[in-house]
Order: C-alpha cells, then structure tokens, then sequence
C-alpha cells in the first residue's frame, strides 16, 4: 500500500502543485555520495547538438526512484527567434539540454519533478527552463521533461534545458539532484534530504 507524505521544505513551485513527496525513515541522505565520472576522454567542444552519451545511474535510498543520466547536449541550436528573445540571459551563452531517464519507486504517492535538478559549469549554477524550448527540442527529437513531472508508478526518458549564460562552450559540468526532507503523512516520522552529483564532461 502506497503512503503519503509532505515535504519538509517547498523551494520549488512544481514540488508544491503535485502534493507530497517522501521516503522511508531510519535511513540517512547522501550528501557524502561521491560525484560520479565520466569516462576518461578528451573534453568535447560545443558544438550544436552534440551529444555526450553518459550512463550515469544512482538511486534515492529513502523513495526507491532510480535516475539515469543518459545523455549531454552542452550547445543546444536554438532558433534566432528564441536566441533573440533569452538574448539578455544567455548573455552570449547557450542552451545545454540533459537527458534524465528516470523510473519511481511506487511505494509512496512522490513524483520526480526537473526542479530537483541543477546544471553546474564552470561554477555557475543554472537551473531548468525547459518549457520556453519545448517545442523546438521536440521537433529536435529531443522530448522535453513534462512541467508535471514524472508521477508515482511511473517511469519517463525525457530531456531537460538550462541556459548557460555567457559560456558559449560550457566545459567541467555536473548535475546535482535534491530531494529535499520530508515528512510521512499519518506518523509524522521525518524523512532525511538527498542529494547527489554526477560529472557531465
């Protein structure tokens, strides 16, 4: 029987529009996880639409969900159109696109949401703006994380957009993923954060 359960924190508006999210208790988050790497290689350049094909998998202890990183894009090529319009944010930058292939673990009422995600270059933080290039990734063949997120019982291969601003060859990039403390509904028992990186290229 699946539980449900609140968060403790609601930093995100999407977190908030799908109700609640939480894990197992007794079981400590993993802020310690080692940062996972990529192949020993040669940093690609930027080019535009270029995949880095990554198999980077790990797994929240508390809620089961599994998450893959199964691809980087570092130059997404955008329209003129959407260039001019984000040209005061991109700043000279471009969009990266990652792609997350992600399954739920079913035991509680919790969905994956892309506002867990947050894109690292260079040491500068970006978060997800995938809904203003949804419709050019798609027609990109690239199929864009839903707003909604990945629901309970549910798994979904989808990428997610972040703009880089002013790097227009995004170089040392990772993506960390929080979920934040939560709380089980009915027991009140508190459920630990976790969070995790992963080494882009």
């Amino acid at each position: 029987m699946k539980r449900f359960l609140s968060l403790a924190l609601l930093p995100l508006l999407v977190v908030c529009s799908l109700g609640a999210c939480s894990s197992k208790t007794g079981t400590t988050g993993s802020s310690d996880t080692p940062v996972l790497e990529t192949p020993a290689g040669d940093v690609p350049t930027a080019a535009a639409n270029d995949v880095i094909a990554l198999d980077l998998s790990f797994t929240d202890p508390q809620l089961a969900d599994t998450v893959t990183i199964a691809g980087f894009m570092p130059s997404f090529g955008i329209s003129p159109a959407l260039r001019d319009k984000f040209s005061a944010g991109l700043n000279g930058g471009v969009v990266s696109l990652v792609e997350v292939q992600a399954q739920t673990g079913g035991e509680y009422y919790s969905s994956i949401v892309a506002g867990r995600f947050r894109l690292i270059c260079n040491d500068q933080r970006s978060v997800p703006q995938t809904s203003p290039f949804a419709d050019e990734m798609t027609t990109a063949g690239f199929p864009p994380f839903p707003d909604s997120g990945i629901s309970a019982g549910e798994s979904g291969d989808y990428w997610i957009a972040f703009l880089v601003s002013g790097d227009p060859n995004p170089t040392d990039c990772t993506l960390s993923y929080t979920r934040d403390a939560a709380v089980e509904s009915g027991t009140g028992d508190e459920i630990p954060e976790f969070t995790t990186t992963v080494q882009l290229n």
